[in-house]
């Protein structure tokens, strides 16, 4: 991000009351009001973008959760996905400096959120041309999509910081950890709509004795005649992404009506040039040993969550308990990442961040063992809940501390490190949904094995070189104990 956006306030926040008066004591009690005014200003614009990123979202990540069960026909929803995610990777590389520099963020966002609705909104036709158009469409936006979201919510932080004696990465955490919180209640509120929309398709008894393959020997081409995997009638179609689209739609005018623009973000000179500058810049940072080594830690992170809403929901839930409990099972992935997204804060604090990823690392690969050796029945639920509780805690430490390391190790080039940490996570986006239909569970769990670990392993390569380097630009965490 530009560096030179930081610590400007907003501009009806610094107009009243500039100082004016004879006295020091008036003149400090301007001060006074106005950095107050800031703090209030500050928190009110993360907390309506945060509502508005939850009204948003909602939809397109339940429906996600759905797309390999509710669009499974021709394998048109896991190919949507991955159309998204390729578009997504063109668009990160290429359009945000530009577009955000001529545009500003919150028409980016109001934009951004305009085109989510016409991606949820093309789940109520299967439809080829509709849903690929709305995915490509969805794709191109996406890049700036995100960056504006991330430099709309580092720029309130700076500004609240900027009024406090506080430790900037606290302040950091705090306001990323709160939309990380609504980010996982999309899960929790999304599932609990498709569980109950759904719950009306439940047929009479889960198939626990079937003669379909679920489980690690699931192939998507092998299972289409499953009783368990039939989609929702049209009716609950329609009610099911009418709700959704309502409340992206609903998103959108608060957003139009109720936050406030940077003002600041806008330059005014940007220039079709600055998008291969930005791929140049993108480029160069490839080309540093720290940045290298994060790139299959990257990929995983992208790769980590589609396997949970594609494979575990269609194999595991789906498969032998239906597709009707599949929004049920997945409120224990948000409620469970939600609470994580409020303690790994603490935790990085108390045991390190390497540490906490280690312990994510740890509970995946748990989770990965599972899966290759239960054998998925509705006699034994409790077991779908724990694999979506522990799948959740782990995605929500990922995604918030992934970005955080970023940030931290590139600080004067996070424009290009955020830039390539998009790219490569949707490049693991995008794998996941593309070799979906054609491997079986077990073969996409070794892959996705095969990434962790390689990521973890240059993960703490890259650490150590850091911590042994005399660079001077990298804002360090301590192993252990207080941070600040």
């Amino acid at each position: 991000m530009n560096e030179t956006v930081y610590y400007i306030p907003l501009p009806d926040v610094v107009v009243e009351g500039s100082g004016q008066g004879p006295s020091i004591s008036k003149n400090a009690e301007c001060q006074e009001d106005i950095r107050k005014k800031l703090q209030r200003k500050s928190l009110q614009n993360l907390v309506i973008f945060c509502l508005c990123y939850f009204l948003t979202y909602t939809g397109f990540w339940a429906l996600a959760n759905l797309q390999s069960t509710m669009n499974a026909a021709g394998g048109l929803g896991d190919y949507s996905q991955a159309v998204i995610y390729v578009f997504s990777m063109i668009s990160s590389l290429f359009l945000p400096k530009v577009l955000i520099d001529r545009f500003g963020c919150k028409k980016i966002l109001i934009f951004g959120a305009v085109i989510c609705s016409i991606s949820i909104g093309s789940n109520m036709l299967l439809r080829w041309d509709t849903m690929m158009t709305a995915a490509v469409a969805f794709g191109m936006v996406n890049g700036p999509f995100i960056s504006s979201q991330t430099f709309y919510v580092d720029e309130m932080a700076t500004r609240f910081q900027s009024t406090l004696n506080q430790n900037m990465e606290f302040i950091m955490a705090a306001f990323f950890g709160t939309l990380m919180f609504f980010s996982e209640n999309t899960q929790i509120w999304g599932n609990m709509i498709a569980s109950y929309v759904l719950k009306s398709g439940e047929s009479p008894a889960g198939n626990s004795s079937t003669s379909f393959a679920c489980g690690e020997y699931f192939s998507p081409a092998e299972n289409d005649l499953s009783g368990n995997l039939d989609p929702p009638t049209d009716h609950e179609r329609f009610v099911l992404v009418g709700i959704y689209l309502g409340m992206s739609l609903l998103s959108i005018l608060i957003l139009a009506i109720f936050l406030d623009p940077l003002k600041n973000d806008v330059k005014g000179g940007g220039s079709w040039g600055t998008v291969w500058e930005r791929f140049i810049a993108s480029f160069k940072q490839l080309r540093k040993p720290q940045q290298f080594l994060m790139v299959p830690l990257s990929i995983y992170i992208g790769m980590e969550g589609p396997f949970y809403t594609n494979e575990v929901t269609e194999a595991y839930i789906a498969c032998s308990w239906g597709v009707h409990h599949v929004g049920f099972v997945t409120v224990c992935f948000g409620v469970c990442g939600a609470l994580m997204s409020l303690l790994v804060g603490p935790l990085v604090k108390y045991i390190s961040q390497m540490a906490v990823l280690i312990l994510a690392a740890v509970a995946n690969v748990s989770i990965c063992i599972v899966l290759f050796l239960w054998d998925p029945t509705p006699d034994f639920k409790t077991m779908y809940f724990v694999i979506a509780g522990v799948w959740g805690m782990g995605d929500a430490i990922w995604w918030s501390q992934v970005t955080a390391l970023y940030g931290l190790m590139f600080p004067n080039d996070r424009e290009a490190a955020f830039s390539n940490l998009y790219f490569w996570s949707f490049l693991g986006f995008f794998l996941s949904y593309s070799y979906a239909n054609y491997f079986t569970v077990a073969v996409k769990i070794n892959i996705l094995l095969c990434f962790l670990f390689v990521g973890m392993l240059g993960y703490m390569i890259g650490q150590i070189k850091l911590k042994s380097s005399s660079r001077t630009d990298y804002v360090p965490i301590p192993d252990g104990g207080d941070s600040s």
